[in-house]
């Protein structure tokens, strides 16, 4: 990319570079009010949740979810085991028939997984790749230093970055697309090096205490950066070699 793009979302919404071609294929990264939550829709017919939100935002992930009642929920992702990612899960589990659970082995005991579903959690451990679709799978990393892994998902072309901490590079030699930097991740542990191996072309950050730190160092790689605000989702529509980007309205 030859230009830098900083957009808070929370303003007039004007992107001339992007197009709002809808995608069959698409990651809604949602603006809740605390926690993270991101819809990746499959097909027609079924999607995919990235983590569930902080508890004090159950009405909204609800009312997100409702959007879709006519599709299937194939699983559940949660990338790091704390209250920021699963706190609506066993609401959601309580609501809707999903397939599959998918959790990082470590600190797993940090969310509620009802007896019924016990049998239907992918533990993540090491370094692990799991499809989730005929198209799309998961990749974990795990960092022993750190105590805990970085996850991503691809359709092997396109690859969605989920930031959760210190990155094995012995493990990951990967570029990326989009990057999120989580709400409960601090973004001062992002690094240069990071960003020069990983190498995103956008950036969608949840932060809402470092932005202006974060702009910065993104400024610095030629990264596009969307940092969530109230009221505007982030869609990422994916195609068969390529991706847009798009704001919406809520």
């Amino acid at each position: 990319m030859n230009k830098i793009v900083v957009i808070m979302l929370s303003s007039v919404i004007a992107l001339s570079s992007f197009t709002t071609v809808m995608a069959k294929e698409e990651i809604i990264f949602e603006p809740i009010s605390a926690g993270n939550f991101s819809i990746l829709q499959l097909n027609e017919d079924n999607i995919f949740l990235i983590n569930t939100g902080n508890y004090t935002s159950a009405d909204q992930v609800l009312s997100y979810l409702s959007n879709f009642n006519h599709k299937n929920i194939k699983g559940i992702l949660i990338t790091n085991n704390i209250p920021e990612n699963c706190g609506n899960l066993t609401k959601i589990l309580d609501a809707y028939e999903v397939d599959n659970l998918y959790m990082p082995l470590v600190n797993q005991e940090q969310c509620e997984v009802p007896q019924a579903y016990e049998n239907k959690v992918f533990k993540l451990e090491g370094h692990d790749q799991i499809a989730i679709s005929s198209n799309y799978y998961i990749e974990y990393v795990y960092n022993e230093h750190e105590e805990a892994g970085n996850v991503s998902i691809s359709n092997g072309e396109f690859i969605c970055f989920w930031y959760e901490g210190a990155i094995s590079y012995d493990k990951w030699s990967k570029k990326v697309q989009v990057m999120f930097l989580p709400d409960n991740q601090p973004g001062k542990r992002l690094t240069e090096e990071d960003l020069m191996k990983l190498d995103p072309e956008v950036a969608i950050i949840n932060q809402r205490d470092q932005t202006d730190s974060l702009v910065e160092l993104f400024q610095k790689q030629w990264v596009d950066i969307y940092a969530l605000r109230k009221g505007v989702s982030a869609h990422v529509s994916i195609f068969k070699d390529d991706y847009e980007l798009f704001l919406k309205r809520e």
